[in-house]
Order: C-alpha cells, then structure tokens, then sequence
C-alpha cells in the first residue's frame, strides 16, 4: 500500500485559479494509491466536467476515486436531503468513496436510520463520516454515536482527521487508542500551536498513529504542501507504511 492525497495539498495554487483536475495531473506517476476531491473546492460552473476528468484521470493511474463532502450527514432532526444526489454522482463518475462530517445525531429518529440504511444499501459507493473539531467530534460523543450506528447497522465508514482533535483540546493518540478499532480512512496531518504544519515539525507523532492502524487503512495527506516538498511528505509516509508491512 502507498500514501494517498486529498487535494487540500493543493490549497494555494487552488486560490490561485488552478482547479483540482488540473492540480491532480501532478501527481501522475508519484506513488499514490488514491485521490480524494473536495466538493468545496469545485467551481459550481465546472464541476461535472472537472468529475468527468477525474473519473478518467483515476482509471489511466488505477487510483482509488474518493470525495469529501463539505456537509454534516445528520442535521439535528434530519438526515442530510442532499446525499441521494451524492450517491447518483458516485455512479455516473465512478467515486469510490465519500467523507461526510458526522453532525448531530440527538433528534434522529430509528425510523430515520432504517430509511438511511435503505438508501445506502442501494449504493455500491462507500460513506464515511469524520469526526469535527466541535462538541459532535469529541471522543466520548463521537464513540457513542459509533453506537448507535452501528446498532442501528448503518454501511457507513469512519475517516479519522488526526487534526481536528486539537481543536477541543483532545489528543490524536488519545482518540486512536479509544476508535482505532472502527477506522477505514485516516487522514494525516501535523500540527503546531493549532497550525498545520510539514510532517516532522510538529506535535503530532504521526509514526506511531500511522503504524498502529490497520496495514489496509487508506491514508491520505491532507494539509496544504508546497509543491517543492510534496515528493518528499510522500515519501515520507511510504517509508513508514512499507516500515509497518515489514514488521508484520
């Protein structure tokens, strides 16, 4: 397995013009294993053909397609009305995978989950919610709202964000000892004094988290990355992933 890229990396020369089709076309031939787009990041003129693009961009590389949703899925007293639109576009452009923020789950009726689980199972496209950095995305909530859930057998994934935990003042090794259990994607990232940073400079011990999760976790870099030191925070993460296969 190799590291894979959301395209947050990309950040500045997005703000510049450059869109996330184009951005992508650098990394042909690094080695990654997936992409992931940001809905937020799409101009809502170009989107469809940029989707188009990148559905064909993924299948020349064999890269895995995901997509971060920049929306909560459940909104306190309902499910988000958007996601079927979602899940139509993971199958006209082959998406592989999509990130959603939990939200709020306290007015959630049973009847809501099963119409939820209903939905999804219609769908090949996998669903992962993140944890936030908000009173939704603290350890002991996000736990108990795994809970239900998974009570409720809801097809739905976790994306751990190694970052967001230092915005309420919890740890991301604190967090991955209590849900390494239930983690499909981990998104990477280090950080300084609630500022992301280049791998290595700053108070996260990316190492360990990345080798105590599970060797067919996809890993994504997800944090804004000159484009001179983008080969090297690959690198970087491939070293300890090949690192982690070896010990095994």
């Amino acid at each position: 397995m190799k590291v894979s890229v959301n395209t947050a990396v990309f950040l500045h020369d997005i703000k510049n013009g450059k869109s996330q089709s184009e951005c992508l076309q650098d990394l042909v031939m690094l080695p990654i294993d997936n992409i992931e787009v940001r809905g937020e990041l799409f101009d809502e003129a170009t989107e469809a053909k940029e989707l188009e693009q990148i559905k064909v961009l993924c299948n020349n590389n064999a890269w895995g397609f995901f997509y971060s949703i920049p929306e909560q899925l459940f909104q306190i007293d309902q499910v988000n009305p958007n996601l079927s639109i979602y899940l139509q576009m993971a199958n006209k452009y082959h998406i592989k995978q999509f990130k959603i923020s939990k939200g709020d789950l306290t007015k959630i009726t049973d009847q809501q989950l099963k119409e939820l689980k209903a939905l999804l199972e219609q769908y090949e496209v996998t669903v992962t919610i993140e944890n936030e950095p908000n009173e939704n995305g603290t350890i002991e909530a996000f736990q108990k709202d795994l809970t239900k859930i998974h009570q409720a057998k809801i097809p739905v994934g976790y994306t751990f964000d190694s970052g967001n935990w230092y915005w309420i003042y919890e740890t991301p090794t604190l967090a991955l000892t209590s849900l390494v259990d239930q983690i499909s994607v981990f998104h990477l990232k280090d950080i300084k004094n609630k500022q992301t940073v280049m791998l290595d400079n700053g108070a996260t011990d990316w190492r360990n988290l990345v080798k105590k999760i599970a060797t067919d976790v996809p890993i994504f870099l997800e944090y804004d990355i000159p484009s001179q030191n983008l080969l090297h925070q690959i690198e970087l993460v491939n070293s300890v992933i090949d690192d982690s296969v070896v010990e095994l």
